[in-house]
């Protein structure tokens, strides 16, 4: 996105090689927008059917880098909000398939009472099927508006932390200490920061 504003910005002294000299440049602030995905590991290994996994995504010094990265300051951003959602099963080697149902439930580390919220439910996965495959997902409002505020409170100065937790509901056939269920899978977030940038550009009038 940057390369390509930078492109744009070098029409200027091009336009005026052309002749367009005459025209005049105008002092405006644009805004630019930003995509990142925000991806966390979930590392599988169960003997019972009803389990929980944790994954934390550390927002706020994942937002740092990320600004750091391209050359943006905090006070140049506007609004980050998530806008996608999706899982991919990374690692599974069995001797059979696995069906598995549950849901991604998150809440705020940060600060407390804050969630846990569901946020992704994930129903009827082939582990089998579904390795290396990005599979989107229906996000749900409530879990939304954690990851949403989140970031709205990491405009205003805050560091904020997130747990994501992998609750499982069906599993079949069910694990044991003989079959365990065992596999790696991810869940990402894709997040829209917008931020402003000063430029000239040419003014028609």
């Amino acid at each position: 996105m940057r390369k390509l504003f930078i492109t744009a910005a070098l029409l200027v002294p091009v336009a005026a090689a052309l002749g367009l000299g005459g025209c005049l440049l105008e002092d405006r602030e644009v805004e630019v927008v930003l995509n990142d995905e925000h991806c966390e590991e979930f590392v599988e290994h169960h003997i019972i059917a009803n389990y929980t996994t944790p994954a934390i995504i550390e927002l706020g010094e994942d937002l740092d880098s990320l600004l750091v990265d391209n050359e943006i300051s905090l006070d140049q951003l506007v609004d980050a909000f998530l806008v996608s959602g999706f899982y991919e099963v990374r690692e599974f080697s069995h001797t059979h398939d696995w069906e598995i149902s549950g849901i991604i439930t998150v809440e705020r580390l940060d600060m407390t009472g804050v969630g846990p919220d569901t946020l992704i439910v994930y129903s009827e996965i082939s582990l089998e099927n579904e390795l290396g495959v990005k599979t989107q997902v229906d996000l749900h409002a409530d879990g939304v508006a954690i990851v949403n505020q989140a970031m709205d409170d990491y405009i205003t100065g805050a560091n904020p932390s997130l747990l994501l937790m992998v609750v499982s509901g069906e599993v079949e056939p069910l694990p044991s200490e003989g079959d365990p269920l065992d596999f790696i899978w991810e869940a990402c977030l894709n997040v829209q920061l917008i931020f402003t940038v000063d430029t000239e550009m040419l003014d028609p009038l």
